[in-house]
């Protein structure tokens, strides 16, 4: 399908259907707005999207990623229009029905780009796309969930402009939480317990006050860690090659 921008009246239809699911309703997805000129308006840029299956999150961000290399990257990063009908477009594999067909949706911006700056991290489409095409593999373990799955982990490394900003911090944390032999973050990161992901933001934010934390390179971060709470999850040292 043509990939469209939802109007404000569309963005609206979307937003009375996610709530007549949370009061029990099992109507179909509203897919008939995204091609329909009373709730759409064309994009700049011709681009078409797949409606197809996704194994995980990173994977949905490579495939954008690609797809949305041909527009303005900055006119589309805050597009509401445009991250919405993405996320209606797929929204029968963000928000899956159940047996009986229900819906347990997320909060409404998880599909409907907010205007609070401080919730634009929650869109599932929009976030998986400004991540992977920003850090590439190195967040991999990050978007590693099905796309219906958003997650402890996923929502600690994207909540913090500094997280998207800083290459040190995202390969520091791909170093300490990522598990190549699992394809995905090791075990015990996702929880509160200490050196987790939760408590490595907060040790973060506490660094801020004193840290340039967008100049530190991944090494020196991991140096300035408390070693004792991190431990667990501290990469091995590399072992030196014989001459």
């Amino acid at each position: 399908m043509k990939l469209r921008r939802l109007n404000s009246t569309g963005i609206s239809r979307f937003a009375d259907w996610l709530d007549s699911l949370r009061a029990g309703g099992k109507e179909p997805a509203p897919h008939h707005l995204l091609e329909h000129a009373e709730f759409t308006v064309e994009l700049e840029w011709d681009v078409e999207v797949d409606d197809r299956d996704f194994p995980n999150r990173y994977e949905l961000g490579e495939y954008l990623a690609d797809r949305l290399s041909v527009c303005d990257q900055n006119a589309i990063r805050n597009d509401a229009g445009l991250w919405t009908w993405l996320a209606l477009f797929w929204f029968d594999r963000l928000c899956p029905a159940e047996p009986d067909g229900g819906r347990k949706p997320l909060r409404s911006d998880n599909y409907i780009l907010s205007d609070r700056h401080r919730d634009y991290h929650r869109h599932a489409v929009r976030t998986t796309w400004l991540f992977v095409r920003e850090h590439g593999q190195i967040v991999q373990f990050v978007f590693s969930n099905p796309l219906s799955k958003r997650g402890e982990l996923t929502e600690q490394l994207t909540s913090r402009p500094y997280f998207l900003s800083c290459r040190g911090l995202m390969e520091a944390a791909n170093d300490l939480y990522s598990d190549p032999n699992r394809g995905t973050w090791k075990r015990g990161a996702a929880g509160n317990r200490a050196g987790s992901v939760r408590r490595f933001g907060l040790v973060l934010k506490q660094f801020e006050l004193t840290y340039d934390l967008y100049s530190m390179k991944r090494d020196e971060i991991l140096s300035i860690l408390p070693s004792k709470e991190f431990a667990r999850f501290m990469p091995a040292p590399a072992v030196p090659s014989v001459p």
